[in-house]
């Protein structure tokens, strides 16, 4: 026989419920708070190396563009905790794998292009445009025409592509060696041999010939 509540034996009120408290588990307070202790030894980790790209030597080789001296650069520190503070926010405050990656460009781009340097810590580009950069803008100047010059030969080819151009060993690159080219024929005409002696012998073709494999351009007369 179950036996009766002893309130209900001394005819007293029930007592109160207990209401169920929401506590966390004590591992996931643990591992929360190794979580964040990780993601700010990250974040200051990140802090430094910006730093050292700031502080590489401005211009090696001497290559200091006119002009450049003029401006006084900034206190690296906070520069650098201003920029980490920005790629931090633009990935929405957390340090995950776009951060880290984001990070390493930024870095790797600091170093390598003396005038965005000189450019961040003079406040002429800002962190947070810094942090919203490509990668065509964070570029040198020298990758950037080195990325114009292989936009513009590929342009080429699928010019000459477009207009029966073919392929052929014939012809030798002067400039790399090699001997896959493309190469377009067409009729021209020798204006200045036609004014001077009052004929049609300037009638002649050309061909223009392309190196496939470094883009070089030449023209062969009278084919």
């Amino acid at each position: 026989m179950k036996r009766k509540d002893i309130w209900k034996e001394l005819d007293l009120p029930p007592p109160p419920k207990k209401t169920a408290k929401a506590t966390a588990s004590p591992r996931l307070n643990l591992d929360k708070g190794r979580q964040e202790t990780a993601q700010q030894a990250l974040r200051l980790n990140c802090t430094k190396t910006i730093k050292l790209a700031l502080s590489t030597l401005p211009y090696p080789d001497k290559m200091q563009p006119v002009g450049a001296e003029e401006d006084e650069p900034g206190d690296t520190t906070s520069t650098a905790e201003a920029i980490e503070r920005e790629l931090y926010l633009h990935y929405e405050s957390i340090a995950g794998q776009d951060y880290k990656a984001a990070a390493r460009i930024l870095v790797a781009s600091l170093k390598r292009n003396a005038e965005l340097r000189r450019r961040v810590l003079t406040g002429a580009v800002s962190p947070k445009q810094l942090v919203s950069m490509d990668s065509r803008e964070l570029a040198t100047q020298q990758q950037r025409e080195e990325y114009t010059r292989l936009q513009e030969r590929e342009t080429r080819r699928v010019t000459l592509a477009g207009h029966g151009s073919s392929a052929t060993s014939e012809y030798q690159c002067e400039r790399c060696g090699g001997r896959s080219c493309d190469y377009l024929d067409s009729g021209r005409r020798d204006i200045g041999k036609c004014e001077t002696w009052g004929s049609k012998d300037g009638q002649g073709a050309s061909r223009l010939v392309t190196c496939l494999g470094c883009g070089n351009r030449w023209e062969v007369d009278d084919v």
